[in-house]
């Protein structure tokens, strides 16, 4: 099992079968309780939620889903989404983006400001 830096993932310092095409944009942890909401908006990467613990309203493209315990929310390059509700706090999520293309932009993007890449 090697480790490999962050900068390394999309790179030929990873070992072949562990590489994330485009490297990854960022991974990080969130907690949130009831009457928390994360805004629409989209990325020029994939994004993955692991759920941890509770439940939470997610809509993605127009589609609305429950987030519970064990799901992995996987959200495209450009999709528009959001978590709109939590349904059972706390509600907690790892998230990890990768494969960053189009305009190469990090962090929250927003339809009517930031075209999609």
């Amino acid at each position: 099992m090697p480790v490999i830096k962050n900068e390394d993932f999309g790179s030929e310092r990873a070992p072949a079968w562990c590489r994330v095409q485009g490297g990854i944009v960022g991974i990080g942890h969130s907690t949130k309780e009831v009457g928390a909401t994360v805004e629409f908006h989209f990325h020029d990467y994939e994004e993955f939620w692991f759920v941890l613990k509770g439940a939470a309203r997610v809509v993605s493209e127009g589609h609305e889903y429950v987030a519970r315990r064990g799901d992995v929310v996987c959200t495209a390059m450009g999709e528009e989404h959001a978590l709109t509700e939590i349904l059972e706090a706390p509600y907690e999520h790892v998230w990890l983006a990768c494969h960053r293309r189009g305009c190469e932009r990090v962090g929250h993007l927003h339809r009517g400001v930031d075209e999609p890449a």
